[in-house]
């Protein structure tokens, strides 16, 4: 600092008699005003080391120096705007060796208050501008500083406030595009290091009451409640956030105002921000907007300087340790800045985002479930924005946007139940090809006693309508995704099936119940269908190996559950408990111990699933047929026990309670079935099931109107506006005298809701207006001018509207906050890894399963696949033998015997012909089957697995035993079987040898007479030629003597060994 020309001026003729020259007899003399000032105003930063070298010098071996104290000077350095860039630098590394080495420690004195000033000085640090490397060198120290200040052992004391004040500062410099790529890189990394510090507190944190916290709430309106709560602000990369250095240099810019390096919204910024000649920097991260006035910018400093003098009294006391205030406005400005329809925000700022979000779950673990704040921010405005964001073009962010979406799930599974659901959904719906496009090798579908396929689009959807699902999957046009993003989205898909209870948790969770779509079923299918390349719509990519490898892990898995040691030893916990898991952790396999014997007790049982799942397809079924014929579908319901069946229930509220809950009716063809005049008593009950009490008028309408569509008939309409004016005037409205004025206030706000969003209506209805159109109605008095004004605020900021008529992002928001809505009441995702229900999911999905694996099998190219393939045979054997399915081992035998090319009556006939050749002392029969069956590589592969199979599980063999015997019966023939099964015992004539064909009478030739004639030996020449065989080759020796050693690996003596 002495060598700086700012201090260089200062002389010993600028000293002023002090309290040394007095005591020692001095007189002073009379010191100018402008050497006072002149003094004053050059000394302080000086003075404060000198100051503090004077208490070192003074301090006794056992004397401690506070904390305050020693870093004060320092503090006052770098929140200077008189110091240029190395000397703030040189400060900010002394803070750093104060913090590395231990000097700032647990011990120290004042300790949290220091630590306070000292965050608050690097979010604040001011310098004169140089070189832009210069500056960005200062902004490295300063990451430095704030990285160090939290992660070491002191960080402990640091507040809520000065925490949230660090991560604007962090947030801002990843944000600002005008600083270099390496500085935004170290900012990010920053972050990330910071982030990993505070959510391994949140581990040791006790859960905190959310009250006072809305998380509605934008920090624009306070309330009394949250006016104390902490909040943080997003970067916003508009805002002049730079040191200007002489590449920013612009010779005009008169009165330039001092530059903030802040974090707030600054949207009509001034331009001239930038172009500022004086090239003076303030680093200044706080909470406040930044106003966007320049001549304002002055006056907003000079009143933060005033805070802070006000703030001193109020930092006497410890500041309390930071913890969920903190993480939970860290959360929500990270969230924030994924929304893709904010298009201040930048991919970048997101990608960014991203990358802290994931480390941010991976690190808090299931730990984040605990706390209720923390908790819905992920359940809402994280999965809301991630699931739109998968729909990007972008590989960069679609990649970090799906690893993070596979954090969030392996982290807080229990509560995105429907959330789940609903990307699952999404991303069959994505991967499925057009119909046209479907591979048509295969067509393997589940076993349905019915006969009919149950998809996502036939079997309905787990929203109480169609299209409202539709708009949650789909907020912009669908489209088959191909190339890398297929690659990315299929990854996706595989991630999940790696949880050993993924599989049993859709069934249990959604198979099984009634509101839910089957995506057990159409996982299996997908996998099943996509287990391998088609040259007609899918790319050359590994999609078709991901898709079998997630098929087989799941029939993994089942065999893994067959062993309870095995199981047992595979989730170990290592003592952790549920909340206690990292997302790491789960994925490599541990569960929590006592989360599972918490829910042993509580397990339904297979058979009350199967029920509920057979009344889920006969109510889908009963369904769709009343959207096709009323009358025949409340036909098929009657008679399969699904209304009418509580005979203490009137006829009309049973049929009402099936029309209300059922989500897969049409909602126009039930709103002319219930305004036709003959089902009047039916919409009454239909109505009476709404619950009104304590409701608006304008809420209870809006809520009948949400499960039916409004016929378009002025009869019908008003036929329905009587019956709920009747039923919502017994509620007892306060505002309401009588059942006419229910009736024409109800009838008024279709109009009105009709006239306000109507775009063909260009005179919009006023408040007035609407008050002068209900002028004593209300029993001859007027409504109240308050509840007609609520009513009509309510409809023009939301039209009643059914959830069809919604498309685009405004479908997308409504159906998103009605999967919300019914999340309340859905209850939990419950894990289940256990194998209850393995056997009923087996028989569900078992033969498009096979059928995969098979198809597998057959065009592998290469033996790794073909392991994967024989691995899914054995072990699809052992689950059939163990669950006795008879039919499904069979099937498994006969593809087996199929693609071992040993069947078929060809090779029969014609054995005479087949030739013996002898080969290192061992006769060896050369056949047509044992040159082909040799040729045949994965033919004999199929032997080996079918007769292991079947010698392994003999016992449950039925129809398979035909084409076993078969094939035994062309190896014989051929003379391939071995010898000691071409022996039967006798009890007579002892062992003897089954001979290849029946004894029979010796024929007698008769010798011919010599004949010479011409005729006779052409006749030989002819008959000599037509018997000629080609010599046997030595390709054909060797294929032979392949099907030989086949055949005795087959070890086909040991199938029947145990027969008695």
């Amino acid at each position: 600092m002495r060598k700086n020309s700012r201090w260089a001026g200062m002389s010993d003729n600028g000293l002023n008699m002090g309290g040394l020259g007095i005591s020692m007899g001095l007189r002073g003399g009379r010191t100018s005003v402008n050497e006072i000032g002149y003094r004053n105003k050059e000394s302080p930063l000086l003075s404060g080391f000198t100051t503090l070298r004077v208490q070192i010098s003074n301090l006794s071996d056992e004397g401690v120096i506070d904390a305050e104290t020693l870093l004060e000077p320092f503090l006052e350095v770098i929140k200077s705007r008189d110091t240029n860039g190395p000397i703030t630098a040189t400060a900010l590394g002394s803070l750093e060796k104060f913090l590395t080495y231990g000097i700032l420690n647990m011990n120290s004195p004042k300790l949290p208050i220091a630590m306070s000033k000292l965050s608050s000085a690097a979010t604040h640090c001011k310098f004169e501008s140089s070189d832009s490397v210069s500056d960005e060198f200062v902004l490295l120290k300063i990451l430095h500083v704030l990285r160090l200040a939290l992660t070491c052992e002191v960080g402990k004391v640091l507040s809520d406030e000065a925490l949230c004040e660090m991560m604007e500062t962090g947030l801002s410099m990843c944000c600002q595009m005008r600083l270099s790529e390496m500085l935004r890189r170290s900012a990010e990394y920053t972050m990330i290091v910071m982030v990993q510090t505070m959510f391994e507190r949140l581990k040791s944190l006790e859960e905190e009451s959310a009250a006072g916290y809305s998380q509605k709430d934008d920090g624009v309106n306070s309330t009394l409640q949250d006016a104390t709560q902490v909040r943080m602000a997003p970067p916003d990369p508009k805002s002049p956030l730079l040191p200007l250095s002489s590449e920013y240099d612009v010779t005009e810019a008169p009165n330039p105002p001092t530059l903030s390096l802040s974090a707030k919204n600054g949207d009509n910024y001034l331009s001239t921000l930038d172009d500022v000649q004086d090239e003076l920097v303030e680093l200044d991260i706080k909470g406040e907007e930044v106003i966007n006035n320049p001549s304002n910018l002055i006056q907003e400093k000079d009143n933060n300087q005033e805070n802070e003098v006000l703030n001193e009294d109020e930092k006497e006391t410890d500041p309390k340790p930071f913890g969920l205030p903190s993480i939970r406005e860290l959360l929500r400005v990270l969230i924030s800045l994924l929304n893709p329809h904010d298009h201040q925000h930048t991919d970048t700022m997101r990608l960014m985002a991203l990358s802290i979000l994931n480390v941010a779950f991976e690190v808090g673990g299931r730990t984040i479930g605990r706390f209720e704040t923390l908790r819905n921010f992920a359940v809402d405005e994280l999965c809301k924005y991630l699931f739109q964001l998968v729909r990007t073009d972008n590989m960069t962010l679609l990649s970090l946007a799906l690893r993070v979406i596979s954090t969030v799930f392996g982290t807080l599974r229990p509560y995105l139940k429907l959330q789940q659901e609903l990307y699952l959904s999404f991303l069959i719906e994505r991967l499925t090809p057009p119909a046209n496009s479907l591979i048509s090798a295969f067509n393997a579908e589940f076993s349905n006693e019915n006969g009919s396929g149950d998809s996502l689009q036939a079997s309905g959807v787990s929203a109480p309508n169609t299209s409202r699902e539709r708009n949650l999957r789909s907020s912009g046009e669908n489209i088959f995704a191909t190339g890398e993003v297929r690659e990315l989205l299929v990854e996706s898909l595989g991630h999940f099936t790696r949880d050993p209870s993924f599989m049993v948790d859709l069934w249990v969770n959604y198979d099984c119940n009634i509101d839910c779509v089957d995506l057990f079923e159409e996982l299996v299918k997908f996998l099943s269908k996509n287990s391998f390349s088609d040259s007609t719509g899918y790319s050359i990519s590994n999609s078709h190996a991901v898709c079998l490898d997630a098929l087989l892990m799941y029939v993994n898995h089942m065999v893994d559950r067959l062993q309870p040691e095995k199981n047992n030893n595979k989730s170990s916990t290592r003592g952790l408990s549920w909340d206690q898991l990292t997302a790491t952790d789960y994925n490599f396999g541990l569960r929590p111990a006592v989360l599972r014997m918490s829910y042993n007790n509580t397990y339904q049982s297979a058979e009350e699933l199967l029920r509920k799942k057979q009344k889920k397809q006969i109510l889908n079924e009963g369904a769709a047929k009343f959207n096709e014929n009323p009358k025949l579908g409340l036909r098929f319901l009657e008679e399969h026990g699904l209304i009418y069946n509580d005979r203490s229930v009137d006829k009309n509220t049973s049929l009402a309670s099936f029309l209300k809950t059922t989500p897969r009716l049409n909602k126009q063809l039930l709103g002319d079935y219930l305004s036709k005049p003959a089902n009047i008593d039916i919409l009454r009950a239909f109505i009476k099931l709404f619950d009104f009490k304590g409701k608006r008028v304008d809420e209870a309408l809006r809520e009948m109107l949400e499960s039916f569509r409004l016929p378009g008939e002025s009869q019908q309409i008003e036929r329905i506006m009587e019956t709920f004016s009747i039923t919502y005037f017994e509620t007892g409205p306060a505002d309401i005298e009588t059942q006419t004025a229910t009736f024409v206030l109800a009838y008024s706000i279709i109009m009105l809701n009709t006239d306000l969003h109507n775009p063909q209506v260009r005179r919009r209805m006023t408040i007035e207006d609407y008050m002068k159109n209900l002028r004593k109605v209300n029993n001859d008095k007027d409504f109240s001018p308050e509840y007609l004004n609520a009513i009509y605020d309510a409809i023009k900021k939301r039209e009643i509207i059914m959830p069809e008529e919604h498309e685009g992002q405004l479908g997308f928001n409504y159906a998103w906050k009605e999967l919300l809505r019914r999340a309340e009441n859905s209850g939990p995702l419950i894990i289940c890894d256990v194998s209850v229900y393995d056997k009923d999911m087996f028989v569900s999905a078992w033969k498009p399963t096979v059928a995969a694996i098979s198809y597998a099998f057959s065009t592998a190219p290469d033996d790794a696949t073909l392991q994967k393939a024989i691995t899914g045979f054995h072990q699809c054997a052992e689950l059939s033998a163990t669950y006795k399915l008879y039919d499904v081992f069979d099937y498994i035998i006969m593809s087996l015997a199929k693609m071992t090319g040993l069947l078929g009556s060809k090779y029969s006939n014609g054995t005479a012909n087949n030739s013996t050749v002898k080969v290192q002392d061992t006769e060896i029969t050369v056949s047509q089957l044992a040159v082909q069956f040799g040729r045949n590589y994965k033919g004999q592969l199929a032997a080996v697995v079918l007769f292991a199979v079947a010698n392994e599980h003999g016992n449950i063999l039925r129809d398979g035993w035909k084409y076993i015997l078969e094939i035994l019966k062309n190896l014989f023939i051929n003379s391939l079987l071995p010898s000691n099964m071409l022996k039967v015992e006798d009890f007579l004539a002892g062992t003897t040898t089954i001979p290849l064909k029946p004894k029979g009478a010796s024929t007698i030739k008769q010798e011919r007479k010599n004949d010479g004639s011409f005729i006779s030996a052409l006749s030989s020449y002819l008959l000599s030629q037509s018997n000629y065989e080609p010599p046997t080759t030595g390709e054909e020796i060797e294929f032979s003597r392949c099907t030989v050693d086949c055949v005795k690996v087959c070890r086909l003596e040991e199938l029947f060994a145990d027969i008695r």
